[in-house]
């Protein structure tokens, strides 16, 4: 069929064409990635409201020109960018407040400008706040943007940021480009250095066709009963470039990660049957599932427990665990490349007499680990059962006080489903789980 077109219509395909081409152009744009280096000061006085500071050649030929817009809550300017700590090309400036409970900030204007003297506008440009944490005291950094098109939270572990929109405070100059400011507070919580790893503490932000934007860098002082002095000076980071993930995911054969407690210890047990020679596990433990350190390390390839391959085990005695009601766990595995990725966490309450139960894998294919804590010795009944209620396997063997693990084998020939496993000790259940047969 012949279609003939009006010269409207035809006005109209050309311009929806140079529309999608313009879209795709915008999104073909590589980011580039700005220096902020040896900056200037220009015009006003150092430190004072209407301050701008030079930062020459963010990219060869463009400027960018970094304006102290406004002073709020008596916040002060400790340094315009502190390079001896994070990143040399980023700009950090560190900024101070009163010493008292509530919020100060400074407010600034960024602007892009050729060498000319005439405005920049990127295409695309991207940037990040590193490391909005706290003082582990009372102390929570925060940092508003004004002027992103987009913005993104590293989801590969659990953010600190609470992330909300909130109408922009001191738009004097009637140029700030979004009536509302992104504004991410950090955690009390203080994360050692300046890191592009420390995901949980930072946002990331895309700007399309964009020559100004609006940053806020200031603190919050939260009156939470903690006692001792208020030391406020702050250090930011605003990385302009796009940060890639570092992060990988973990093998898909990695499964199973479980955690149970047994007289003041807690057992570990995971599998992984992909890790190789070089790679490693770190184990990391949390009391307040915010902060984790790492407390072991266990090397790959080299653990091969009770016949499963690539099941691995680690036993946390610390002896200040029992002086706390529940503690969090996760793993941190690393190739031998340097990527890492986290497992999801693990929490064990700590205040309960009830004996805890850890089957393993799930799902399971041929064999069925099971761990469990026994407070006397004597014999332990293992039942599998389909989802009728059906007796499916069954097994008993002599069991001692303390740590156990058994084995139930050749379940292969069982039908893909769900299952439960119960397992007694002398008579009683001390435990149910729910699997998967594949």
């Amino acid at each position: 069929m012949i279609k003939t077109f009006t010269k409207d219509s035809r006005s109209i395909i050309v311009v929806t064409i140079l529309s999608c081409f313009a879209t795709f152009c915008t999104h073909a744009q590589t980011s580039p990635k700005l220096k902020f280096i040896q900056p200037h000061l220009v015009a006003g006085i150092n430190g004072k409201k209407d301050a701008m500071y030079k930062f020459s050649n963010v990219i060869p030929g463009v400027d960018a020109f970094v304006k102290i817009e406004n002073i709020v809550n008596a916040a002060t300017l400790v340094n315009i960018d502190d390079s001896t700590l994070g990143y040399y090309n980023a700009w950090q400036p560190t900024v101070g407040g009163p010493g008292t409970y509530g919020f100060s900030y400074i407010k600034w204007q960024i602007e892009f400008k050729i060498s000319s003297g005439s405005i920049y506008k990127f295409p695309v440009m991207d940037a990040s706040s590193i490391d909005v944490d706290g003082d582990n005291v009372r102390i929570r950094e925060f940092v508003d943007m004004n002027g992103q098109s987009s913005y993104a939270i590293p989801n590969q572990i659990p953010s600190l940021l609470k992330v909300t929109m909130v109408s922009d405070p001191d738009n004097f100059y009637g140029d700030d480009p979004n009536p509302t400011n992104l504004h991410a507070l950090g955690p009390v919580i203080n994360r050692a250095g300046i890191d592009t790893f420390s995901q949980d503490v930072r946002i990331d932000y895309h700007f399309i066709n964009k020559s100004k934007i609006k940053i806020y860098t200031g603190s919050q002082v939260d009156n939470n009963g903690s006692t001792g002095a208020i030391s406020t000076p702050r250090y930011h980071c605003i990385y302009f470039m796009k940060i890639g993930a570092s992060f990988t995911l973990l093998p898909a054969t990695y499964h199973s990660f479980g955690a149970i407690r047994y007289d003041n210890k807690v057992s570990l047990s995971w599998i992984n049957e992909d890790i190789k020679i070089n790679d490693h596990f770190e184990i990391e433990r949390s009391y307040d599932q915010k902060e984790f350190n790492t407390i072991g390390i266990v090397v790959g390839s080299q653990t091969i427990h009770n016949s499963i391959r690539g099941q691995y085990n680690f036993t946390d005695a610390h002896p200040g665990i029992p002086e706390h009601k529940e503690v969090f766990y996760r793993l941190k595995y690393m190739d031998m490349n340097g990527n890492f990725s986290y497992s999801m966490i693990k929490r064990v309450s700590l205040n309960t007499s009830k004996m805890n139960v850890l089957v393993m894998p799930n799902p399971f294919m041929e064999k069925l680990n099971a761990n469990f804590v026994s407070d006397n010795n004597g014999t332990a009944e293992i039942r599998l059962l389909n989802t009728w209620g059906s007796v499916v396997r069954t097994m008993q063997c002599t069991i001692a006080p303390g740590y156990n693990n058994l084995q139930m084998e050749d379940l292969g020939s069982l039908a893909p489903g769900l299952y439960i496993i119960d397992i007694a000790v002398n008579g009683n259940v001390i435990g149910s789980q729910k699997l998967i047969k594949q």
